[in-house]
């Protein structure tokens, strides 16, 4: 069901609640060395599980600021907030506390309904915190005590009051997997639903299905273009052609040309945008567009007439791109493809999954020579390898249910597909910028001098010495994943390294993407599903048309409007991303549900001062031992070498420890796996 993605190094307004005036002027909250720190910081507030928060930057090149939880002011998680910023006296992390709120992040939340004396209160658990809602008889509407309610909050909490909501929704079937589900999409507030103006348009493209030749539209279909995708895929939304050319390859890599339907203003554009991005849960999808558009006129299905926006390369021998042409066309794939058929074609050379392919193979073999190419250079150039394992859940076509949950495979049709998308999003942002024109780009910005610092002692901690340059570049780090790579303590060096890392977002600043090592790079290739994609294919679109806006103030109010609407997508991803982690840890807890008292074997993945989590071998899911269940001696936490030992007895515990466990229990609402050891280990 999902779909493929870069891999990169990877957050409704209510009127303002604050009792404090807005200051008269903000400065943004640049860390590295500023000796006078900015006042105050304006951006979305996102709360960890311990209590403590981080007010996040939209701002490239602005540091997110940490709040400690006694500062919250009452804000709540995604809430847009203004905080003071100063120096943390301990290290150089820059520490605020939160004046004013300026817009509440959610007027929709869930809670447990119980006594408090003599009222009502909902008991809302966000992010390790419990904050009580006033519920006034009046406002039950048929819920009781005990029961999980949807709630509309009419007055927000403040210091020292709580806040007051209206059940609307009742949850009669907790831990049900409909039930679980529609809560994970209720609690981030996703759009289920289309709006009928919505639907009209879609369908008023869906029974013209026009297919025109206009001026300056190019015909690619007597080329050999085909789509590569997952098995359960139904949105097609790439192909790619790769032809031998003198002493080289020319590489087409052609995206629907969503533009072409979804016009700015439109009812299509105005539900798009809102949006962002469709999200991705293992057994459904929330798209962005309609299915008349997402799984149909914008498909790039085999054998149907597609219109498109190619982005044409020319590479040489090594795979160095040398020229780029960007282009409408209309083009003809000749087959739908899955990542699985390819390489068993291509590496494996299994004879019947090669016969039906036998016209295409000469394509699909100069394809995959082409993208190692690509990818030897890119991994040259110091592109960080972030090969995190996926997990795969697989579900039952027959009744839904799971049936295991395996680390996902990358074959080379993966790297394949994901060479030609990030060479062509790296082609479409350098025509932008070499045409001068205003744009949005994709951006990783270099990380945090202290994130740095205390990740080489992790290394250190852990055994590895290795001497960090006084400003580490991409290739540095991906020597260094090297040199843990085949060790116990990889997937945690990963793990931190990936958080040591800024979020990419999006931006109307080109500053580079510090993972890929490169200079330009932006989202050109799924506008399918991310909306920053459809407004590049616009932006090529008027480069095509007009060129770059001629006046300074035109440039300028466009870079603000485009800097607005990157903001508005960056944290649209945000919320999509947390909403399929929690989907994807429910999914695990439904699975292992089954399994409750069952002995399994795994390994210590993870160390916390609560416990430490166990990677099982049979299924690709982790569960948690709590610390306050090891009953055979009293265990401390050594947090600088990430490992248990036990006070008595000298036991430990560390990453890479083979364990016996047995499940103890499962919480569907926390979304938890519990183990406990077997006896003996």
């Amino acid at each position: 069901m999902r779909k493929k993605k870069s891999r990169e190094a990877r957050p409704n307004r209510t009127p303002n609640t604050s009792r404090r005036s807005k200051p008269p002027e903000r400065a943004a909250a640049k860390g590295g060395g500023d000796s006078t720190p900015p006042q105050y910081l304006e951006g979305i507030l996102k709360i960890h599980r311990d209590g403590y928060g981080f007010v996040l930057a939209e701002q490239t090149g602005v540091n997110d600021v940490f709040i400690p939880a006694r500062r919250m002011a009452g804000a709540m998680n995604g809430d847009r907030v203004i905080a003071t910023v100063r120096s943390n006296p301990r290290d150089s992390r820059l520490e605020g506390a939160i004046t004013e709120i300026k817009t509440r992040g959610n007027s929709w939340i869930i809670g447990r309904l119980q006594k408090s004396g003599y009222q009502t209160v909902a008991v809302v658990s966000e992010k390790g915190r419990s904050t009580e809602f006033i519920i006034p008889s009046k406002k039950m509407n048929g819920a009781e005590l005990g029961q999980s309610v949807g709630l509309t909050i009419t007055k927000y909490p403040e210091e020292g009051q709580l806040g007051i909501a209206e059940v609307v929704q009742i949850f009669e079937n907790r831990g049900t997997p409909k039930t679980e589900v529609d809560i994970v999409i209720l609690k981030h507030q996703l759009p289920r639903e289309f709006p009928d103006d919505v639907l009209r348009e879609a369908d008023d493209w869906r029974q013209r299905r026009d297919i025109v030749l206009d001026e300056g539209r190019r015909d690619l279909r007597k080329l050999p273009f085909v789509t590569i995708d997952g098995e359960t895929a139904k949105d097609f939304d790439d192909a790619i052609c790769v032809i031998p050319e003198g002493n080289g390859y020319r590489l087409w890599v052609s995206i629907a040309d969503v533009s072409h339907y979804v016009t700015p203003g439109s009812a299509l554009d105005r539900e798009s945008f809102k949006r962002g991005t469709s999200v991705y849960f293992p057994d459904q999808c929330i798209p962005m567009l309609p299915e008349a558009l997402s799984n149909d006129l914008c498909s790039l299905r085999p054998k149907e007439d597609r219109l498109t926006f190619t982005c044409e390369m020319f590479l040489d021998a090594e795979g160095v791109p040398k020229s780029t042409d960007v282009y409408k066309s209309v083009i003809h794939s000749q087959a739908r493809l899955t990542y699985k058929q390819v390489a068993r074609a291509l590496v494996d050379q299994i004879p019947e999954v090669r016969e039906p392919l036998t016209p295409l193979l000469p394509m699909l073999t100069d394809a995959l020579e082409l993208s190692r190419k690509i990818r030897k250079q890119r991994f040259a150039r110091g592109s960080i390898d972030f090969d995190m394992p996926e997990p795969e859940i697989q579900i039952s076509f027959e009744d839904g249910s799971i049936e295991n949950i395996i680390k996902a495979e990358r074959n080379v049709a993966h790297f394949l597909i994901e060479e030609f998308m990030i060479a062509a999003n790296e082609a479409v942002a350098r025509f932008i910028t070499q045409k001068k024109a205003p744009g949005v780009y994709r951006v990783h910005g270099e990380p945090d001098p202290e994130k740095v610092k205390n990740f080489q002692v992790l290394l250190h901690n852990l055994g590895f010495n290795i001497n960090f340059p006084p400003n580490p570049k991409p290739s540095f780090f991906n020597g260094v994943l090297h040199k843990v790579a085949d060790h116990a303590e990889q997937k945690l060096i990963q793990h931190i390294l990936l958080r040591s890392m800024k979020q990419a977002v999006y931006s109307e600043k080109n500053v580079g993407h510090f993972g890929l090592a490169s200079t330009c790079y932006t989202h050109f290739t799924s506008p399918i599903r991310r909306y920053p994609d459809l407004m590049v294919h616009r932006i090529l679109e008027g480069i095509l048309r007009q060129g770059a806006p001629r006046s300074e103030e035109a440039r300028e109010a466009r870079t603000l409007e485009l800097a607005n609407m990157a903001g508005h997508c960056s944290r649209r991803e945000r919320v999509a991303m947390e909403a399929e982690w929690e989907a994807i840890d429910l999914q695990k807890a439904l699975f292992m549900q089954k399994h409750v008292g069952e002995t399994l074997k795994g390994v210590v993945s993870r160390i916390a001062k609560f416990g430490f989590f166990v990677e099982l071998f049979d299924f690709f899911v982790e569960g948690l031992v709590l610390l306050e269940d090891l009953e055979d001696d009293y265990y401390l936490f050594d947090e600088k070498k990430h490992r248990l030992r036990g006070r008595k007895g000298g036991k430990v515990f560390k990453i890479g420890t083979e364990v016996t466990i047995k499940v103890a229990k499962v919480d569907i609402e926390a979304r938890q796996v519990l183990f406990a050891l077997s006896d003996g280990i």
